[in-house]
């Protein structure tokens, strides 16, 4: 009864926030986001002008961490609460790469509807590789994280397949 209210919740939000309805994993079942990713972006945006290229809900507490590269040429990542869309804070990486992002035609809410749409489930991160496609993780309802790609000018999602490395390192008993 609990997973159909959480679903039913997560439903709704989408159809009336009209944006991305999100949820973020913990140890049991997802709970939902009051926030979508639409409104923290746009309050991300709001207090670091620039362009979006990332973000993710933190696994310990209810906030989604925005990656914006501002107009003033710096990274800045911008902590919004998932709960109310307030800044909670921001701060400018240091980050030895300070070139600007590449362009896309398909922005990330596209890029995270797109996931979604390919892979049910809870957005838990979404961020703008450096080869210009979206790199999105969603966790399906099993709980199974599935890490996505959608193609940044066609939208085209295709899921990425595990390392043989991976594998490998699952069954060793080093």
């Amino acid at each position: 009864m609990k997973r159909k209210l959480v679903i039913a919740t997560a439903v709704t939000a989408l159809l009336i926030g009209g944006g991305t309805a999100t949820a973020f994993a913990t140890s049991d079942a997802p709970t939902t986001s009051a926030v979508t990713l639409d409104e923290a972006t746009a309050a991300a945006v709001k207090s670091t002008p620039g362009k979006v290229t990332g973000a993710e809900l933190d696994d310990d507490r209810p906030t989604w961490e925005i990656d914006v590269y501002g107009k003033d040429a710096k990274w800045h990542d911008v902590d919004v609460d998932a709960k109310t869309a307030k800044v909670q804070g921001t701060h400018t990486e240091d980050d030895e790469d300070d070139r600007a992002p590449k362009d896309t035609k398909v922005t990330m809410s596209e890029a995270a509807k797109a996931a979604l749409k390919a892979q049910p489930g809870t957005l838990t991160s979404i961020d703008l590789d450096d080869d210009g496609t979206w790199e999105a993780e969603v966790q399906a309802k099993d709980g199974k994280e599935h890490e996505l790609t959608v193609n940044a000018t066609t939208a085209k999602v295709t899921a990425d397949q595990p390392d043989a490395d991976d594998a490998d390192d699952d069954n060793d008993s080093d």
